[in-house]
């Protein structure tokens, strides 16, 4: 979900854009989460742009200021000092029973609620998009390991079970 920057409004559009965010969350008939993450920055592509310039350039000066460059970026990537903040909104369908008709039912229930908060939020001026399974996952990488997820993010979707702890 993107965000709107209060400190740009005066206090009458701050008022109204409170009571238009009060409207939507009282238009909303079952309970939502949200929550605010701070995520580690992710430059791997700006990095992988860098170094094929880097491949390109024939100047010996301009080579060890793109690799200086390189390695300064790679620095940015895993300081606690630059964050990104991710907005998300959670909310949830209980299935009746375990079935494959129940659920498809309870998918398609679970996206009208999407399509319905995904298009009062656009009304409200936000962008939302759904989470992709890897941004899940480093979510939740996040929330357990912060260090980890930050020095060694998760890259794929695959990832094997790791059981530490306990008594032989």
């Amino acid at each position: 979900m993107s965000a709107i920057n209060l400190e740009l409004t005066s206090n009458a559009e701050c008022n109204e854009l409170f009571e238009l965010f009060e409207g939507f969350l009282m238009s909303l008939n079952y309970p939502i989460q949200m929550t605010n993450v701070s995520m580690p920055v992710d430059l791997s592509l700006y990095i992988s742009e860098q170094e094929k310039l880097l491949e390109m350039t024939k100047n010996p000066y301009k080579r060890m200021l793109q690799e200086s460059y390189i390695e300064y970026s790679k620095g940015i990537e895993v300081s606690q000092d630059i964050m990104q903040r991710q907005r998300y909104i959670i909310f949830f369908e209980k299935m009746k029973e375990d079935s494959p008709e129940m659920r498809y039912e309870t998918s398609l229930e679970i996206e009208e609620k999407k399509d319905e908060i995904v298009a009062s939020l656009s009304e409200l001026g936000l962008k939302a998009e759904d989470v992709t399974d890897i941004e899940l996952i480093r979510y939740l990488h996040t929330m357990f390991d912060y260090e980890g997820a930050q020095n060694r993010p998760i890259e794929n979707t695959f990832v094997p079970q790791i059981i530490e702890g306990g008594k032989l």
